[in-house]
Parts: structure tokens; C-alpha cells; sequence
């Protein structure tokens, strides 16, 4: 059954469906209509469908609806993981520059009270010079 798809002879006004009801659900029942729309003012309203049918794609739909959820853990389960590996990866770089950084700093040893413990003796400047 195609999705909104429907022919002539599945189109029954509701009118008709009132006046001829058996004869429709007949053709249902034996199969020679796969399901009869009913229309109201030119436009699709109701559908019929033989209840062998509906059953069909009911269990067709529960067994589709059954299989999804667990597609949809292991696909974000393998989103997670992907996650984690990119910013596991981004960690230890950010490790490693730090490591440079520090081992850098090590070998200049900087300091910065350097010039500034060391007192200069300069000579005292009188206050009118």
C-alpha cells in the first residue's frame, strides 16, 4: 500500500458509503479494494481497510518500533565514545604544552625579585638641585 496513494474505484462518497456500505465492504473483504476512502466535500476523510490488513501492518510496525530504540543507544553510545576520544586526545596535548611550558621556564631560570632585593647605593640629591 502506497503512501497517500489511492485509484477511482477506492473513492466513495460519504453519501455513497451510507447507500452502499455492503457492496464497499465486500470489495474489503475479498480483497478486490486494498482500502476505501471516504470523502466528505471532494475531500479525503476516513480510510477503510480489510482488519487482516490493519493487523499486518500493526505487527509490522511494532516489530519496526521494537528494533529502533536499540539502533538508537548503540549509535549515540558509539557518538559518546567518539566524544570521549576527541577530548581525551585534546587532554593530553594540553598536557604536553603545559610539560614544554614548565620545562622552558626551568631552564631560564626567571625570577622576579632579581633586581629588586639588590639595593644600588646612590648618592642623596639635595632637594633645590
Amino acid at each position: 500500500m502506497g503512501l497517500l496513494q489511492y485509484t477511482s474505484n477506492e473513492m466513495f462518497s460519504s453519501t455513497e458509503l451510507i447507500r452502499k456500505s455492503k457492496s464497499i465492504f465486500d470489495k474489503l473483504n475479498k480483497n478486490e479494494i486494498e482500502k476505501a476512502i471516504v470523502l466528505r466535500d471532494g475531500k479525503p476523510g476516513i480510510i477503510l481497510l480489510d482488519f487482516n490488513f490493519y493487523e499486518q501492518i500493526m505487527n509490522e510496525y511494532l516489530s519496526l518500533k521494537n528494533e529502533m530504540p536499540s539502533n538508537k543507544k548503540e549509535i549515540k553510545k558509539e557518538i559518546l565514545i567518539e566524544k570521549i576520544e576527541v577530548i581525551n586526545k585534546d587532554t593530553a596535548s594540553k598536557k604536553e604544552e603545559l610539560n614544554d611550558i614548565s620545562i622552558e621556564d626551568e631552564q631560564n631560570e626567571f625570577s622576579f625579585d632579581s633586581d629588586l632585593t639588590k639595593d644600588k647605593p646612590e648618592p642623596l640629591k639635595e632637594f633645590w638641585d
